[in-house]
């Protein structure tokens, strides 16, 4: 996954408008964007030319500006926090249409990922927001390389080590037979032995000393805890 770029807020600012204007009119220029943030066309260029420059807009002479895959990804980020801001100040505060929009332009700058993530889980656990809201996207993105480096299978985790069972690699029987020794989705294990040989390893799960052979428990895909 890409390294977030520090952005500054004129900077957010900017790659917002872009992105909306495309959205809108299918293509955003310099007096576009001026028109859009109330500014002068001077300002904008130099704001471009730093986007250019960090790679997330691309301009041919005289043409429409176009987001690149960063640009659209930073733009895309933006764009959600907004929205969630916009839909937690109005939907669960009462804050009125505009205002919210104004303070969401305002907060969407400073917002923290905690906070972003914190305010997105009480969207969610209210039914505020479905799956297919960019907040369930910009949440699986930020997870998904952390849980990426943390998952193994369970023969490699090492003796006194917690692990949570992620899922069962196996099918047909010895599935069957894990699941009925308590190694569901979920089941926190815990690694108490090996043979010297390593083979078998003797575990703890659900309060239960258990064995399983080697190859039994390399089906047994985990996550440290």
């Amino acid at each position: 996954m890409e390294a977030d770029i520090n952005l500054s807020e004129s900077m957010e600012d900017y790659l917002e408008a872009i992105y909306n204007l495309i959205k809108e009119n299918g293509s955003a220029r310099v007096t576009d964007i001026a028109n859009h943030l109330k500014i002068a066309a001077s300002s904008v260029n130099q704001g471009l030319k730093k986007l250019n420059q960090e790679g997330l807009i691309s301009q041919e002479k005289y043409g429409p500006i176009k987001l690149t895959e960063s640009g659209l990804k930073a733009a895309e980020k933006v764009r959600c926090k907004h929205r969630m801001l916009y839909l937690f100040l109005h939907k669960t505060l009462g804050v009125s249409q505009e205002s919210a929009d104004h303070d969401a332009c305002r907060i969407e700058h400073a917002l923290s990922e905690e906070s972003f993530s914190k305010m997105v889980d009480y969207l969610i656990k209210n039914n505020y927001i479905e799956e297919q809201n960019c907040a369930f996207k910009m949440k699986a993105e930020k997870e998904e390389p952390k849980m990426a480096a943390e998952q193994l299978m369970l023969d490699k985790i090492k003796v006194g080590s917690k692990a949570e069972v992620v899922k069962i690699e196996s099918k047909g029987r010895l599935k069957r037979k894990l699941m009925d020794m308590g190694l569901n989705k979920g089941a926190k294990v815990e690694v108490k032995g090996r043979a010297p040989m390593g083979d078998p390893i003797e575990i703890k799960v659900r309060g239960y000393s258990l064995s399983l052979r080697q190859d039994e428990a390399a089906e047994i895909l985990v996550k440290e805890v």
